[in-house]
């Protein structure tokens, strides 16, 4: 019986070490994400100033890290002022928490999940902070 409780133990140690659950959060809608410590994620949108496209790419770890922006010119500028570069800026940067709002739309890609949010905002928490 010990022996089984340990391998149990084991067991839960390691999927807690590779499984990283979230709360999706619309405004219609609030839904639970089993995710992996090794997946990665984007977030599409068109920048409603700009018109141009958009998309934040970003590591899942024991928190959300790595970002890297892919837009034009134009609309880096827009985020920046042309005074630094925001992949600069953006690497160095790890939260448990994405907030994003378009009037345009937007589409998470995060792990195994696909979800869409037209004109609205979307939160994505980290359950587990270690």
């Amino acid at each position: 019986m010990a022996k089984h409780l340990l391998t149990l133990g084991l067991l839960l140690i390691c999927l807690v070490s590779v499984l990283k659950p979230a709360i999706v959060k619309t405004e219609d809608y609030s839904r639970l994400l089993v995710l992996l410590r090794c997946q990665s994620g984007q977030i599409r949108f068109v920048n409603s100033v700009t018109g141009r496209p958009v998309v934040v790419h970003f590591l899942i770890g024991s928190l959300f890290h790595d970002f890297a922006v892919s837009t034009d010119e134009t609309t880096e500028e827009y985020y920046t002022n042309g005074l630094y570069s925001l992949n600069e800026v953006v690497a160095k940067e790890s939260t448990d928490i994405l907030r994003f709002c378009s009037v345009n739309g937007i589409r998470l890609t995060l792990g195994f999940y696909d979800l869409d949010v037209k004109d609205g905002c979307l939160e994505v928490r980290l359950l587990w902070k270690r």
